[in-house]
């Protein structure tokens, strides 16, 4: 089961209008101090879901990772080759479009069409807004999803947002500390590692009269 056509299209069409303020220019600092939690010593298989095109990508390759991102809008990985300076080799990959340079793989396409027997399986999976990014149906389905595709002794690294949805529908969608716990907390190791405040950092919060917005950083694994 795909992403529902509305929410497909309302995605495309961030990309297509540049309304991409969820895109960060830098690296996440999150992941700079706590990669090395979720990633083993001496390289490993990263996987970035919805990745957009995250200066993050090529910080986990730079440190010798090898990094597969994946993302539906093809105009944001168009710009991330672009960015890079990068020419792919394009080719199909199961359901998903494969834009391949050297150990930096991103797949367009949907995320629920992303096969584990296609892809193998990584050491690491950094999700920095794409768990933020889906309404709560697509959440549940997205959890165990993305748990396929961990191997043995695999890590996840997650952001995610708590502030009050009744005030300001998403994305970013509001996943608190509880519903996290729903996902993870029976099935592999969950622990909390940094909380903050970012309330200033987007307009819309304080717009919509949300007087706190934190952001939580979990290692699942």
């Amino acid at each position: 089961m795909t992403l529902s056509p509305a929410d497909r299209d309302a995605w495309l069409a961030r990309w297509r209008e540049a309304r991409t303020g969820f895109h960060l220019d830098r690296v996440n600092p999150f992941l700079e101090v706590n990669a090395d939690r979720m990633l083993p010593p001496g390289g490993g298989r990263v996987l970035v879901p919805l990745c957009g095109k995250s200066l993050d990508l090529a910080w986990l390759v730079a440190r010798g990772h090898d990094v597969v991102g994946v993302e539906l809008a093809e105009a944001a990985v168009e710009q991330l080759h672009a960015g890079l300076g990068l020419t792919p080799s394009i080719s199909d990959r199961g359901a998903l479009r494969s834009w391949k340079t050297d150990r930096l793989e991103i797949l367009v396409g949907d995320i629920f069409d992303l096969d584990p027997a296609v892809t193998g399986a990584f050491h690491a999976i950094w999700d920095r807004a794409a768990l933020i990014a889906l309404r709560a149906d697509d959440r549940a389905r997205y959890a165990p999803h993305m748990l396929d595709f961990l191997g043995p002794g695999g890590r996840m690294l997650l952001c995610t947002l708590g502030y009050d949805q009744s005030k300001m529908d998403g994305p970013p969608f509001s996943v608190p500390a509880s519903e996290v716990r729903s996902y993870f907390d029976n099935v592999l190791p969950l622990e909390k590692l940094e909380e903050k405040d970012v309330t200033d950092g987007n307009p819309r919060f304080s717009e919509s009269g949300i007087s706190e917005v934190l952001e939580e950083l979990w290692l699942v694994g």
